[in-house]
This record gives C-alpha cells, structure tokens and sequence, in this order.
C-alpha cells in the first residue's frame, strides 16, 4: 500500500458539492468523495496555518500549550514513521509547509516549490504593478507584497512553462508519481491551493463574477478588523467569487493527480487522504480571512476524506465529531504503523466501520494566548477572552452561528465553559513537560 497526503489551505467544506454546496463547481473532489470515506463534521483544534500541520503530523494537540511555531525536536512527525516502517517519503510542498518550520524531518525526499503563492518571484524579478489593485488605507505593506510576488511567479511561470504555479505544482507531482510508481512510498503534498490572493484566471472566474455585475475594486487579499465598515456589499460579493473560483479550479488540479493515478493503476492499491488545515471566513460575522482566530465553522471547520477502494467503504459518510488530532492515529491504525508514543488524538476506524456512532462526545479548540471553545452535538461555546462577550450557539438550529444564546442559556454557558477549562489547563501543565519516547 502507498499514502498520499493531499493538503490543501483554507478549503471551507461547505464549498463543496459533497457537503451539499450546489453552486461551487467541484466534480473531481465529489467523485473522490463517492468513492471513499467524508467527515462531515471535522474540525482543526487550531485553525491555523503551521499549527493545524504540527497537529496533523503529530498528533498532539496545540492550542492549549503553544503558539505559531516551528515543529520541536521532541516533536512526533509522521514522515519518520513511515521511514522508519520501510516507506519512500516524499515531500512536495509550495506552501509555508517547512519555511522554516522544520517540516522536512523524516523526508527522504523534500521538494520546496519557490513559484507558490505570496512568495519572492523565483527568479528575482522585479515585483510587477499592482496599482489595479485596492488595498484599503493603513494596509500592511507585506500583504501588498504578498500580491505583487505572485504576480511575479504567476509572470514567471507562464514564461517559463507555459502554466500557471498552480499548474505547474501539480504537474510535478503528476511526473514525480509517473518516475516512482513502482516504489512503496508516502507522499505529502502540500499546496497553497485555494489560499489568497485569489488570483484564479479564466475560465474559472468568469464562473462565479459577471453574475454579480461587479466592476469595481479588485481586492486580492483584503483584511482589516473593520472590514464591514469599509467593503461595499458588492465587495464582499466579489471576494466571495474570487474565493469560488479558487475553489473549483483547485479541484481542476485535483482532478489531474486522480487522472494519474488511475493511469498508472496506483489507485487501488494507494490510500488517499486529502484535507484541508482550516476554512476561511468570508464576511459571515464581518470578519474576513483568519485574523483573530475565530473559531466560528467558516475557519474551524475542514475537509477530510479517504480513499482505498476496496478497504475502506465507498460513499460511507461519518456525521459524528471528529478533529484533525485524529488523524495521526487514524492513519497509522489503516495502515498498521505503530510508534511507542502516546497520541493525543482518537482511531476513527471504528466510525469508518460502523462499528462505532461516535468517539467523543466533544471536541475543544481554540488560539492559543486568543481564545479557546469546545463543540458539543448541539452546540459550540467560544470564550472570547474577553476581547468581545462570549458566546454559545445551538448549531442544530442555527448552524450559520447567527444568533448569541450565552446570556438567555446561561447553565448550558457556565457548564461549557468549565469543561473548556478543565480540558485546558492540564493539557498545559502535560505539554510543559513536553513529549517523550519519540
């Protein structure tokens, strides 16, 4: 059996056909969805950019006892794992994956693309015009940077190959597959996809943008607190379609690695798992992009599925609460690689095989230092460490986490919040003393 890892950034599930989104064209991941195994309630316990992958590659939870920050020594890491057990492993990342993260540990083989997203054009161009582009006053200069490097290597990469960066990723997984397919291997790929700037070209944004009759700014990354006080309806509206374009041509890119695998018969005999590190909000709560990490679903909430035809079943869909702490040992109980370490997370397998309805009755989350929540079946709980009232919602009847119930359910409230501390607190002292046996 080989692994891939397919992760992708800032993938909101509800922007897929297979988590019931009927406007976003994403054909490739429903297929894949058919074919294998979909959370439908899956969350990262710190939805975060490095965080959510230290989580995936650890299996140790993070919000409760660390910031951003590079993966430890004392660290558990999947890749070694699998080296270890006599795999190939192999890493292909255009993504902050191991800018210096210490990622690559445990990678035979680590394969740093430079033409990815809001990275220095790779060929040290000069930064083209972005004065097509709205950046609202007092905008961090390294965000308008941002921009105008992929622009760089979106330049670069047409001249150079004749696609886009994204394109051009993809493709060389697709050719790295086509020269290794006869090896047992485990592969990460790590992809910006669909994160911002949202620069998805055509045909992809004519898709989702004439409809809304938009001819203003064109904003490529917005952020600010106070972003609902300076974005027209029509702003947030066109945001909304850049991020959709994105979307579906990510699952465009998708779509060409599934072609391949089935072309070189890898793919019964490779379990596939492809998710995403967290969501992306899009004005649902007058917050745009991750800043402040909040953990209302449109950031906490992420993909995951899993294919192996044959082993695993096919259009098997698991409603129950799961989290990216999980995954670990979720992984190694499919494959059967074991580590003499303890795992923070819990087996899904039993969900898979129905021979289980749930795992846990809840699962916690949060930002470390920001805020922190726990999920229920029924409701969420976020405290807000004071930078804005608390709040709890009934997300049977209000999945959108419209309306605030904390101060009208207030022993639902105080119940929640003490099982988020008392889940906290220990974990704190437990991580201080720091992982042992890797």
């Amino acid at each position: 059996m080989n692994v891939i890892v397919l992760m992708l950034d800032t993938l909101r599930p509800d922007h897929l056909g297979c988590h019931g989104n009927a406007e976003v064209k994403t054909p490739h991941m429903d297929r894949f969805a058919q074919q294998g195994v979909l959370f439908e309630t899956a969350y990262a316990e710190f939805p975060n950019t490095i965080p959510a992958r230290t989580c995936f590659v650890s299996g140790m939870y993070t919000f409760p006892c660390r910031p951003w920050q590079a993966l430890q020594s004392e660290d558990l890491h999947v890749a070694e794992m699998f080296r270890d057990a006599g795999y190939h492993t192999v890493a292909m990342s255009d993504t902050p994956f191991n800018n210096g993260a210490n990622m690559d540990r445990g990678f035979e083989e680590f394969h740093h693309f430079k033409t990815g997203k809001c990275l220095p054009p790779a060929d040290g161009r000069e930064l083209p015009d972005i004065s097509h582009a709205f950046f609202p006053p007092g905008y961090p200069e390294k965000e308008v940077n941002y921009y105008a490097r992929t622009l760089g290597n979106i330049q670069l990469c047409r001249e150079k190959y004749g696609k886009t960066p994204g394109e051009h990723f993809f493709g060389e997984v697709c050719d790295w597959l086509g020269e290794n397919h006869d090896k047992q291997f485990f592969l990460w790929v790590d992809s910006f996809q669909p994160h911002e700037p949202w620069d998805a070209g055509e045909p992809y944004r004519s898709m989702y943008g004439p409809r809304f009759g938009y001819e203003g700014r064109y904003l490529p990354m917005p952020m600010a607190p106070d972003a609902d006080q300076w974005m027209m309806p029509e702003d947030v509206e066109h945001v909304r379609a850049l991020y959709k374009a994105g979307v579906t041509e990510t699952d465009d890119l998708l779509g060409g690695v599934f072609a391949r695998l089935d072309e070189l018969g890898l793919s019964e005999d490779t379990l596939v798992l492809l998710l995403s590190d967290h969501g992306m909000p899009l004005m649902e709560h007058g917050l745009l992009r991750k800043f402040g990490y909040p953990l209302y679903d449109e950031l906490a909430r992420i993909v995951w599925m899993a294919r192996l035809p044959g082993q695993l079943p096919a259009g098997k869909r698991v409603p129950s609460l799961v989290s990216n702490v999980d995954f670990l040992p979720t992984l190694l109980s499919l494959t059967g690689v074991s580590v003499d370490s303890e795992l923070e997370g819990q087996d899904l397998v039993p969900l898979i095989e129905g021979e289980a309805d749930k795992v846990r009755d809840r699962l916690f989350l949060g930002a470390y230092n920001y805020r922190t929540g726990v999920r229920t079946e029924t409701h969420k709980f976020i405290d807000n460490r004071g930078e804005r009232p608390n709040e709890l919602f009934d997300m049977i009847a209000d999945p959108l986490e419209s309306e605030n119930l904390a101060a009208d359910q207030p022993q639902i409230s105080a119940d929640l919040h003490r099982a988020v501390w008392e889940f906290h607190e220990p974990w704190k002292v437990k991580h201080s003393r720091h992982h042992k046996g890797r």
